[in-house]
């Protein structure tokens, strides 16, 4: 018999992970974020479902790299979290200079792409590239830092590196 399981993750509505192991280590639950006070989540807004953290398996003592996922596993709706964030990334497109309105337009239209793993998701990554080279290094570490919580590990490194 296989015991290996999802934990519940706690996560404020800003994505910071407070404990992704809920059920297992509920005194480490918190109401609010200590971060930035906001309040927390172990449930999906939308659908009500359990938020998954940490994946247990018996037998195997690792730590825990859990990353606070974009979208809900049960009703495909984006996370407070990635809703704030992709918000956040389109009032940078509109702070962004050497931008002009075409390429802002564009930019935005590719940051939903970017978070959503889809046959688009390449073109968005080829096109946010090729604006992110007009924007300079401050305008880029910008969204570098909005975006790399809310999009996949394999994007994460075509359009930033990392």
């Amino acid at each position: 018999m296989d015991d290996s399981h999802y934990d519940i993750a706690q996560i404020c509505e800003n994505g910071h992970v407070v404990n992704s192991m809920a059920r297992d280590y509920p005194n480490s639950n918190q109401n609010y974020c200590d971060k930035c006070g906001a309040p927390t989540f172990i449930n999906c807004p939308s659908c009500g479902s359990s938020i998954r953290g940490y994946y247990h398996v018996p037998g195997v003592i690792g730590f825990s790299d859990y990353t606070a996922p974009s979208f809900c596993y049960k009703c495909g709706e984006p996370f407070p979290w990635t809703i704030a964030a992709l918000k956040a990334a389109e009032e940078l497109s509109d702070e962004l200079d050497g931008l002009n309105d075409d390429e802002r337009e564009s930019l935005k239209k590719s940051l939903n792409e970017l978070v959503r793993e889809t046959p688009s998701t390449r073109v968005a990554e080829t096109r946010f590239k090729r604006i992110m080279k007009k924007v300079g290094k401050d305008g880029y570490e910008s969204m570098q830092s909005i975006l790399t919580d809310i999009v996949s590990e394999t994007v994460r490194k075509t359009i930033f590196g990392a």
